[in-house]
């Protein structure tokens, strides 16, 4: 396996470096416009935490909150 490097030249004026900005915001727009809910579903399938409750730390106290 090759490693490809691709340069990156970053001496741009501030026009060039907002434009590239701006370019890079209507790409991620469209990108999860149209990719948004594959995305999500992608993310949920790889997530590890599964949100389950196994680690969470309860505490041996049930004090009622006063406010």
């Amino acid at each position: 396996m090759s490693l490809l490097v691709t340069p990156l030249y970053i001496h741009w004026s501030a026009d060039e470096a907002y434009l590239v900005i701006e370019f890079l915001d209507r790409l991620r727009e469209q990108l999860i416009e149209t990719y948004g809910d594959e995305i999500i579903d992608m993310l949920k399938a790889t997530d590890t935490n599964n949100h389950d409750d196994s680690n969470q730390i309860e505490f041996p106290f049930d004090d009622e909150l006063s406010f």
